[in-house]
């Protein structure tokens, strides 16, 4: 009840000291919200929201698996890393834009780089739990040193580049890995991974098959691993304004060349070239195809019989095709050891001069003078190549090779290997490609397994793998959560 004995002094006091209750309230409420907002900012931008809270699910239906954000970003960016790595160098990606910015080219529905390494990184998570349970199951609980190793060294080479981005090995990781990934987090993915890794390979090696196997899976699968070696040239029925011919006449004009040829070589092998160079102006291509993919290139243009020669037409195009010869892989494999130096291009013109061959030709044979003033066994060989080899393929295994098959190596080193030599026999050969040009000094071991059967093998491991690692999937669903939408926010 109001108290009306007061005077109007009294009242008004009164009154002003309401006003400042409800002053006071009021910021107290907003320094309560303040506060709140902040602690929210602090928890969003902590490895207690990035490592805590999950961000996806997966579960075999008896059980499941949650994973936090900062392992979601950890996939993220590994999906990232092997894009990035592979695709940016032919212009396919742009590491310097958003891949939120940029159309996925492996999505048909017009989504984005970032929409493809979201997918990438719930999909690598669902496979991760699958197999791991395996690989628990199957007693893998321990790492080699040598894996350790791998991860210690990776580690250190965080280490070493953290300062040069103004921080610590955490921050360096969490900048490379996305928020809440430490050195810890990218230890234990690491030795998830290197587990996975040798339990998988172990599963795949333990796949064997009798020769019988091996042999009968070959013939029923036959045209799939001969192979056609042939000739051809492509000559362009594109319209040509200069010449005025439009699309009809400039097809027309382009098989009338290709069944001149022919036609020729219907004679042999080198009438078909000169008639290649005369008409095609050109040399023809020199390659080799399975059969089945012979067949499918040519359709029903295809004669996959030695000495064949035919006419394809394709779009704007016609093709004339000389087949040289069948090869049913019916061979044995080599084992080699190798010593290669590598010619140095010294003036950086992109070619190798006379007297930069000649100086890689020099180092080799001083190795190879070296190894026959000592004790010139296989053991010595494989020293000198663990120790003077520039092949960074072989030289932590004495420079050994097993199971070469023909055209696995450049022309010269395959002549050497397929020549018919004895164990022990050695020869100093030239080799080059795109990437080196030097020389191989070539220890001859001996033969290897049956090339048929290496192809039936590997076909017959890679289809029981694939049976296995699928069976393994195959109880396993995911699920994203609220959360999600953090994922790499900063992407």
């Amino acid at each position: 009840m109001a108290n009306t004995n007061m005077n109007a002094r009294e009242r008004a006091a009164l009154e002003e000291q309401k006003k400042d209750r409800k002053i006071r309230n009021r910021f107290i409420i907003v320094g309560v919200i303040i506060v709140l907002l902040a602690a929210l900012v602090i928890v969003v931008n902590s490895r207690l929201f990035t490592n805590t809270f999950p961000a996806l699910k997966v579960t075999d239906g008896s059980s499941s698996t949650n994973y936090a954000l900062a392992d979601v970003n950890y996939a993220y960016q590994s999906a990232y890393n092997s894009i990035a790595q592979t695709y940016s160098s032919y212009g396919l990606y742009d590491t310097s834009k958003s891949p939120k910015e940029q159309p996925c080219l492996f999505m048909s529905d017009g989504g984005t780089w970032d929409d493809y390494f979201k997918e990438q990184a719930e999909s690598s998570l669902l496979e991760k739990t699958a197999v791991l349970k395996a690989v628990r199951d199957a007693g893998y609980t321990e790492l080699t040193e040598d894996e350790q190793a791998q991860i210690d060294s990776v580690i250190d080479s965080f280490a070493a580049y953290a300062p040069y981005y103004g921080g610590s090995v955490n921050s360096f990781i969490a900048l490379n890995f996305g928020a809440g990934n430490t050195e810890k987090t990218i230890r234990n993915n690491m030795a998830e991974e290197l587990l996975i890794n040798r339990y998988l390979k172990d599963i795949q090696n333990g796949y064997t098959y009798t020769e019988d196997q091996m042999n009968d899976y070959y013939t029923e699968h036959q045209d799939q691993f001969d192979k056609v070696n042939y000739l051809y040239t492509v000559i362009s029925g594109a319209a040509d304004e200069e010449a005025g011919l439009d699309e009809t006449a400039a097809m027309a004009a382009a098989k009338e060349k290709a069944e001149t040829i022919v036609q020729n070589g219907a004679e042999g092998e080198e009438v078909f070239r000169e008639a290649v160079s005369d008409i095609a102006e050109n040399d023809p291509s020199d390659t080799s195809a399975t059969i089945s993919s012979f067949n499918n290139l040519f359709g029903d243009d295809a004669v996959a019989e030695p000495g064949a020669c035919f006419v394809h037409e394709a779009a704007n195009s016609c093709y004339a095709v000389y087949v040289l010869s069948l090869d049913d892989n019916d061979y044995n494999t080599v084992n080699v050891r190798h010593i290669l130096i590598k010619a140095v291009d010294e003036d950086g013109d992109g070619e190798y001069s006379e007297a930069e061959k000649q100086a890689a030709y020099d180092a080799v044979k001083a190795i190879e003078d070296e190894w026959l003033a000592g004790e010139a066994t296989e053991d010595s060989f494989a020293a000198l190549a663990n120790e003077k080899s520039e092949d960074a393929g072989s030289n932590t295994k004495g420079g050994l090779y097993e199971n070469v098959y023909k055209g696995y190596t450049v022309k010269e080193f395959d002549e050497f290997c397929f020549a018919g030599h004895q164990h022990g026999d050695t020869a100093i050969v030239y080799g080059e490609t795109s990437s080196y040009a030097g020389y191989h000094l070539v220890y001859f071991v001996g033969e290897g397994d049956n090339y048929r059967q290496i192809l039936a093998g590997d076909d017959m491991r890679s289809t029981d793998y694939n049976e296995y690692y699928q069976s393994l999937l195959a109880p396993y669903t995911s699920q994203r959560s609220f959360m999600w939408r953090y994922v790499m926010k900063a992407a």
